[in-house]
């Protein structure tokens, strides 16, 4: 067992030797060795939220749904991080989901946390304002629909599923490579991979208007009982949100099991330029 142990680690030392031969580790924007993304490129990644309605990109505080779009979706917010018209995060995410670089998992990993900590930082103070002003605790919470993940709330972590198509020619599935690094070191979260995608889809990317309400109508089910997501806050996590059809639909199947509330927390928003 051992020697074949040996042999296998042999082959993988080689494989990763050639692959780097041939596709050399290198910064993806400024091409130093090494590395996916080097320290200085890093930093170019500012977080930019998305405070406005995901439906109707209205301005909204943090991000929530708006009162008007409030009744037609089950969808409560998004906390989005950066407009995906970034060239760079473009760049990242190209090479994380479809030439297959896993390792660019840390540092896309990493912003999302980073921005999540302005973001709270962020509404605490403006919590503060409007406190100082004279509004209680009990009235700021009913007044302003606050992310719980800003919060610390306790947290149930949902990736967006794959087909198993999908997955298979991928190799794997962005959004639970993002939620289990998001999860570490804090004993808050959880992940449950609750939901299931069963009808193949086509790219929402590629499709526009009613079409894409159309392709993800009836494309995921719930397989986790209902006492486990009923009075919970559920995160969906995934790369890029658009139209946010997708996490509706989501959250439709969550909210009929009687969730809390239901957000998204992607890396980015919108259509890049």
């Amino acid at each position: 067992m051992t020697s074949h142990m040996q042999i296998l680690q042999t082959y993988k030392k080689l494989y990763n030797f050639l692959i780097e031969l041939i596709f050399p580790i290198q910064c993806l924007e400024c091409s130093k060795e090494k590395t996916w993304l080097c320290k200085e490129c890093f930093k170019k990644l500012e977080p930019k939220l998305a405070m406005h309605c995901v439906f109707c990109e209205s301005k909204t505080t943090y991000g929530e749904t708006c009162t008007t779009c409030k009744p037609k979706y089950a969808l409560d917010g998004a906390i989005a991080c950066i407009p995906y018209s970034n060239k760079l995060i473009q760049t990242l995410i190209h090479n994380w989901k479809y030439n297959s670089i896993k390792e660019i998992t840390k540092y896309l990993a990493l912003f999302v946390k980073l921005s999540v900590q302005q973001a709270q930082t962020e509404a605490r103070k403006s919590s503060s304002k409007i406190l100082e002003q004279g509004i209680s605790k009990l009235d700021l919470t009913h007044t302003i629909e606050i992310p719980p993940i800003l919060l610390n709330e306790p947290i149930i972590i949902v990736p967006t599923p794959l087909h198993k198509n999908k997955l298979k020619e991928r190799g794997f599935n962005q959004s639970e490579l993002l939620a289990k690094l998001l999860v570490e070191n804090n004993p808050k979260w959880q992940i449950k991979n609750i939901i299931q995608r069963t009808k193949k889809t086509t790219a929402q990317a590629s499709l526009h208007g009613v079409d894409r309400i159309t392709n993800i109508q009836d494309a995921f089910t719930i397989s986790e009982q209902i006492n486990d997501i009923r009075g919970k806050h559920i995160i969906i996590i995934d790369d890029v949100i658009t139209t946010g059809n997708t996490t509706n639909a989501m959250a439709m199947l969550l909210k009929r099991s009687y969730a809390k509330s239901v957000w998204a927390l992607t890396i980015c928003y919108g259509h890049p330029l």
